[in-house]
């Protein structure tokens, strides 16, 4: 089922895969308050099949910096067919502002084809190096590919417009996503029905994904599908705990 093999392709594409914001200048300065603290666990399905589980948590360990990690954990036949765990991990501080700017990313796959990749942004130097020893100009406006999740649900607060652009960090190359706003939809997940704005990306032809997410809950994402080669992955939520 080439569906499980597709399994880790889609978290990276909203981890929901999107950047940081390139017109910053569009957000009202007011933004001060960050995103409370909060820990969500999904389901991952494909059809009626549920392939494994995700938890997103984002915490402060000081007022001034951010932890938002995702966690991904395969279940019955899509563990025997990948045999691994995924972690990913973004750290930084958070601007005068409140918004969250990256100081290290780091991934990890343990069991079979276990891994570990980390990238560290190096304000300083102006640099940003690569567990490989390769290194790019660092830009204000990079982020890791797990940090526009979470700027996601921060900038749909703060702008009024319709396409919000980044540009993402992953394997020594920087790629922009850009991510519109398709209206409000009710929905039914697990954790209960909802009224949710809807925002989609596009890859290319035949490869698209959306996400679903609660204005009322600082705009935590509610459902994510990703569409490939005419397949279909669902991440839905089942509980969150915190003070959204």
């Amino acid at each position: 089922m080439r569906a499980l093999t597709s399994l880790p392709a889609f978290f990276l594409c909203f981890t929901l895969g999107a950047t940081g914001l390139l017109h910053t200048e569009r957000l009202r300065a007011e933004q001060t308050e960050p995103i409370p603290a909060f820990f969500a666990e999904y389901d991952v399905k494909y059809g009626v099949f549920t392939l494994g589980s995700s938890t997103l948590e984002l915490s402060y360990p000081r007022p001034d910096r951010y932890r938002y990690q995702m966690f991904v954990a395969p279940q019955g036949i899509a563990r025997a067919a990948l045999g691994t765990d995924y972690t990913d991990t973004s750290e930084g501080r958070l601007t005068t502002s409140g918004r969250p700017r990256p100081d290290y990313f780091l991934h990890e796959r343990e069991g079979r084809d276990a891994k570990v990749e980390d990238i560290i942004f190096d304000r300083d130097a102006g640099k940003i190096h690569f567990d490989d020893g390769e290194s790019i100009e660092l830009q204000e406006h990079y982020v890791d590919r797990l940090l526009p999740q979470m700027l996601i649900m921060r900038d749909l607060m703060h702008s009024e417009d319709d396409e919000l652009t980044y540009a993402i960090v992953d394997g020594g190359d920087v790629k922009e996503y850009t991510f519109k706003r398709m209206g409000r939809e009710e929905i039914r997940v697990a954790a209960g029905r909802f009224e949710a704005l809807r925002i989609k990306m596009r890859r290319d032809d035949d490869e698209e994904s959306s996400a679903w997410v609660d204005p009322q809950r600082h705009n935590l994402p509610l459902k994510i599908e990703h569409i490939a080669s005419g397949q279909t992955l669902v991440m839905e939520l089942r509980s969150v705990s915190g003070d959204l």
